[in-house]
């Protein structure tokens, strides 16, 4: 007969008694025994149903130092009934919200908070790494522990979706935005701090209404000085007068955003100080850990890079395939780029921007694309000689010193162009009208005679017509031809054009093998060869309803060609 003291047990405590039993012989030589699977599952079962042995236990977990640890596994979670009880999740996003929590959703519907973190106002995407973990922060701050995935999960969605129905829509912008009809130049420090500039000069504000992101591997710029002069940044540059010219528009004008602009491309022999230079531009506009790239394999890879990266700049390129000329094209001037959305079927990622670009190469890179040459602000470097070169730790300790009083005059200039560009007119603007009126609009903060700024750059013009001319080995059949004039098919001209050619040119991959490369080739010319004084018509149709084209002398425009292949057969 069973003993009335003793408590009546049910079987898993009974099974869990011998397994304890067979247990407590082991512990002396490895007390991890006593916080396996099979050991907590037992404590649990005796806790309740055997004080006694409960208490023996204790005694024993206490001796090995486990009890903390048991006593912390063996708790029971707060009953869903208590009114007082609120769940992980709950908890962390009622935290959040009081922390400071500003929700909106950028112009592609992507959620993103302006998080307050210390004294100043941080702005992350919802889905970003940097977002869960403020989260986590916030929580482990008011408990001392960490709400775990399930908790970050649905508070994340739960803040998403506030962002995308509840929040207002704003543009979402890197370095540089306009808001409110005035610029700001995100400083990217720790206070994330901006430079606000409108014509009446610049400041800086702690909390700027334009929304900035942070990329991987932005870099502070210095906060600028008020008195500094664009003088300063000249020693920095190995260029003739025109180059320098070139440079202060470029850096100018990638202090305005959202309007079509150049693509710098600086060019010179070996140890001409280029990349250097790439990296003073860089360390003034848009500073990043490894600012210079080397050349982009595909498309892909600029647009991920200018994804990153206010200023894109690429440095050591020896030529420039046609798709990456094009995409450049785009790039600076505005332009979309698409691709299908990760882990997604039929969402497409489009990446719409406006971006200033660096290209270093030795080489000209006049085989590019005459469209590319044409938005090119070509700059020579000039030779190092011994007698001028400085060892790069002096270099970049001076430019350090320099570099708040030089930001500071860049943006002056930017002030000032601000005040003047609705009086600046211009006659005949040049390509990238644009760029020329705002960099006309500054030319005095820049230290430019008046008109400098545009002659500068219809001299760039000029030369990008000529490098591109040079590069062609069409050109100069063109120019022979054009002078007794012509008038056919093209694929006439191609015949043509080929019997004035040796063997190895026509077998050369730069010479046009079919008459539709032929046409594209023209095309693409025709804006250099009119500069050149050769026109180029293309006619829909002749008397026998071909479609033609003719090449004439600009002073022949009018007249009709003296030399046609149908006649000369």
């Amino acid at each position: 007969m069973r003993d009335a003291t003793q408590p009546v047990r049910s079987i898993a405590a009974e099974f869990a008694l011998l397994f304890l039993r067979e247990l407590e012989p082991k512990v002396a030589d490895d007390p991890e025994l006593l916080v396996s699977t099979e050991a907590v599952l037992s404590f649990a079962a005796i806790r309740h149903a055997d004080p006694a042995h409960w208490e023996y236990w204790r005694a024993i977990l206490e001796q090995h130092e486990k009890l903390q640890l048991m006593e912390h596994m063996l708790r029971e979670p707060a009953r869903i009934e208590d009114p007082d009880w609120e769940s992980k999740a709950a908890r962390l996003i009622r935290l959040a919200l009081a922390a400071g929590l500003d929700l909106f959703h950028d112009p592609d519907q992507q959620g993103w908070a302006s998080v307050r973190v210390g004294g100043h106002w941080e702005n992350h995407a919802i889905r970003s790494r940097d977002f869960r973990l403020f989260l986590l922060r916030t929580y482990y701050g008011d408990t001392g522990e960490s709400p775990g995935g399930q908790a970050i999960r649905a508070a994340t969605e739960l803040f998403e979706a506030r962002a995308l129905f509840d929040g207002k829509e704003c543009p979402i912008h890197l370095r540089l935005a306009e808001c409110g009809g005035r610029l700001y130049l995100d400083l990217c420090d720790r206070a994330w701090r901006a430079v606000e500039i409108d014509d009446e000069g610049w400041r800086i504000v702690d909390r700027p209404p334009a929304k900035f992101r942070r990329s991987r591997g932005s870099q502070p710029l210095p906060e600028p000085e008020h008195g500094g002069n664009l003088a300063e940044l000249r020693p920095f540059f190995n260029v003739d007068h025109h180059g320098w010219i070139l440079i202060r528009a470029f850096l100018v004008a990638a202090l305005r955003p959202g309007f079509p602009l150049p693509i710098l491309l600086a060019k010179g022999e070996q140890g001409a100080g280029k990349s250097t230079a790439c990296r003073v531009i860089c360390s003034l506009i848009d500073p990043r850990t490894s600012a210079l790239r080397g050349v982009p394999r595909e498309v892909r890879d600029l647009t991920a890079a200018a994804r990153n990266s206010w200023l894109v700049c690429f440095d050591n390129l020896s030529r420039l395939p046609e798709e990456l000329a094009d995409a450049a094209c785009r790039l600076a001037t505005g332009g979309g780029f698409g691709g299908r959305e990760l882990y997604s079927d039929h969402d497409e990622a489009i990446f719409d921007a406006t971006r200033p670009l660096v290209f270093n190469a030795i080489p000209d890179l006049g085989t590019a694309r005459p469209d590319f040459l044409d938005r090119a602000l070509i700059v020579e470097f000039l030779s190092i000689t011994p007698d001028i070169r400085r060892d790069e730790a002096q270099f970049w300790r001076e430019f350090s010193e320099r570099r708040p009083r030089i930001l500071g005059a860049l943006l002056d200039a930017t002030v000032a162009g601000i005040r003047n560009l609705p009086q600046v007119k211009l006659e005949r603007p040049p390509r990238l009208a644009d760029f020329a009126r705002w960099v006309s609009a500054c030319e005095d903060a820049l230290g430019m005679k008046s008109g400098e700024a545009i002659a500068a750059c219809r001299a760039n013009s000029a030369e990008a017509c000529d490098l591109a001319l040079e590069a062609s080995p069409l050109y100069e059949p063109l120019a022979e031809l054009a002078r007794e004039g012509f008038t056919g098919t093209v694929a006439e001209l191609r015949a043509r054009l080929d019997s004035m050619v040796g063997e190895a040119m026509r077998r050369s991959v730069r010479w046009p093998k079919a008459p539709n490369a032929l046409g594209n080739a023209l095309r693409r010319m025709a804006t250099n060869l009119r500069a050149a004084g050769i026109e180029l018509q293309f006619s829909r149709n002749d008397v026998q309803g071909r479609r033609v084209v003719s090449v004439v002398a600009a002073a022949q425009v009018g007249k009709r060609p003296s030399v046609a292949v149908s006649s000369r057969q």
